[in-house]
């Protein structure tokens, strides 16, 4: 289904910028205004051509790590440990909040942003940068790890395998996984969801230290998909653990990012799985390039443009 890699630009980001070797963990990635804007620990929000090369960098303020990223209103706005940060026109801008924002999603002309703070976890709803229009303590014992949306949803996942849906960003229903599905499936660690062109999937860790995903048409009942693989010799089970998943509308397919540098392909086809080694260690997100290439960033100041 899917060729070698044939171009690969691995871009190791060794201080050049500023004269130090310090290596970057890019945890979000996402087109911008012709680029990519990849974020990040320690704080720093770099841009990168379509062809892979680090075009500019912008500092953030000392001890701000940005770990998710999206478009909104024209900006690019990331989730911080207690802001959250715009950047337009080449200014930076910062909301302060009482928490982590840990993730965050346009939906419906909104935008979700979902804090993890001391008193649980805090789903924000604004209309336009800075106009916050509901704030809702939401019923969940779990961290708050990932948002997505499809056209008609919002869901989100929570580290005790709580799933949330809405469909209008105010009112949420809350389903817990461990408790509907006890007997079943083992007790899950949600990790990320992304909802997809027929369903929504989602990806997590077990209790014993083991990877899984589920898949739903309409986020209330969920199936496994195994994630085997067919190899040399016979059939594998993935044993790298998914760190993100990304849906691939090109290719109608899931994309688990993972660690020690494995990208994981999950199509319709419940049998035709594929594992494929990347020279990295961990992945955390890709974007799509023009040509519908991959741009993969993770840790050690990993970022690569990977050909189909």
């Amino acid at each position: 289904m899917r060729s070698k890699i044939s171009v690969v630009i691995a871009i190791l980001l060794s201080g050049l910028l500023s004269g130090q070797q310090i290596c970057f963990a890019y945890k979000s990635v996402i087109p911008y205004n012709g680029v990519f804007a990849a974020v990040g620990e320690p704080g720093r929000i770099d841009f990168y051509s379509p062809e892979g090369a680090l075009s500019s960098s912008v500092e953030l303020p000392s001890g701000m790590e940005v770990n998710d990223v999206c478009v909104y209103d024209g900006a690019l706005v990331g989730t911080a440990n207690g802001a959250i940060v715009t950047y337009r026109n080449g200014e930076l801008g910062f909301q302060p909040l009482k928490g982590e924002a840990s993730a965050l999603i346009p939906f419906k002309g909104k935008l979700m942003v979902a804090v993890n703070g001391s008193d649980g976890v805090r789903m924000l709803c604004y209309e336009g940068l800075g106009t916050l229009v509901d704030e809702l303590l939401l019923p969940v014992e779990g961290r708050m790890t990932a948002l997505t949306a499809s056209e008609n949803y919002c869901f989100g996942v929570t580290s005790e395998g709580e799933i949330l849906r809405s469909g209008d960003g105010i009112e949420w229903l809350m389903q817990e996984f461990n408790a509907d599905y006890e007997g079943y499936y083992p007790p899950m660690e949600f990790i990320d969801v992304e909802a997809g062109m027929d369903n929504v999937a989602i990806v997590g860790r077990t209790r014993n230290g083991g990877s899984a995903m589920f898949l739903s048409s309409y986020g209330i009942v969920w199936s496994p998909r195994e994630l085997s693989y067919s190899g040399t010799s016979g059939n594998y089970m993935l044993e790298e653990e998914p760190l993100s998943i990304i849906y691939d509308p090109l290719a109608d397919q899931y994309v688990l990012l993972c660690t020690s540098g494995v990208m994981f392909y999950v199509p319709a086809c419940a049998h035709c799985n594929k594992r494929e080694q990347i020279k990295a260690n961990e992945l955390y997100s890709l974007a799509f390039t023009p040509q519908g290439e991959f741009f993969v960033v993770g840790s050690d100041s990993f970022a690569a443009v990977i050909s189909r």
